[in-house]
């Protein structure tokens, strides 16, 4: 069992989007449990990925490859079982109001559901506090912002001030990140994270839901 479920986290590693699809039909033939297919295979594969991001061995492109073969991957799982794959948490993503750049985003989006998380994606040039109720309504553990212009980033700053003040049982947190925003701004408006990219971005969830779980 381990065998065929180190293949599956080195394909992903690997960015071999053939042989993902070969190994996880083996790994179902072989009866291994969903879960572990998808813990100690696949999400194991896509940790392995971060973890050379972090140490600069990976750059973003090749982690978006990996990200792909990982979903080839997981529609293998979910064609063939009707078991639902439990996420690690879930996350609301969205380009503040005024901002329609949203490549960014949708590349974080797709990274942080290759690593397990449920994402809510509301788009681009999203109102301010429709963010905050889908968040309240959604009951989401991480409220991602991304802006690309300096106008629109200052949306940010209220936002964070006001779902700070609603008195909620368990408070989203906000992090933020988008090319004219910087780890300095994050602290001045009290933002609970800044990534500057997509697996950093994966990194920072990681660790912040960690520490509240």
């Amino acid at each position: 069992m381990k065998r065929i479920l180190n293949e599956i986290a080195m394909c992903i590693v690997e960015m071999d989007e053939i042989r993902i699809e070969e190994c996880v039909k083996e790994a179902i033939e072989e009866n291994i449990p969903v879960e572990d297919i998808y813990m100690n295979g696949l999400n194991e594969g896509m940790k392995r990925v971060v973890q050379l991001y972090e140490e600069g061995k990976y750059y973003v492109p090749e982690t978006i490859v990996c990200a792909d073969t990982l979903y080839k991957g997981i529609n293998v799982l979910k064609q063939s079982t009707t078991v639902e794959i439990k996420k690690k948490g879930k996350v609301l993503i969205a380009v503040v109001k005024g901002d329609t750049h949203d490549i960014g985003k949708n590349i974080v989006a797709i990274m942080l559901e290759a690593a397990g998380y449920e994402v809510i994606d509301l788009g681009y040039n999203v109102e301010l506090d429709f963010i905050i109720e889908k968040a309240i309504e959604e009951k989401v553990d991480i409220i991602a912002l991304s802006s690309m212009m300096t106008t629109t980033m200052k949306g940010m700053k209220p936002l964070i001030k006001k779902i700070k003040n609603r008195k909620l049982e368990k408070r989203p947190l906000v992090i933020i990140g988008g090319a004219p925003v910087s780890k300095r701004y994050a602290d001045e408006i009290n933002a609970d994270g800044y990534s500057e990219n997509a697996p950093e971005a994966v990194s920072l969830v990681n660790k912040l839901l960690s520490e509240v779980m």
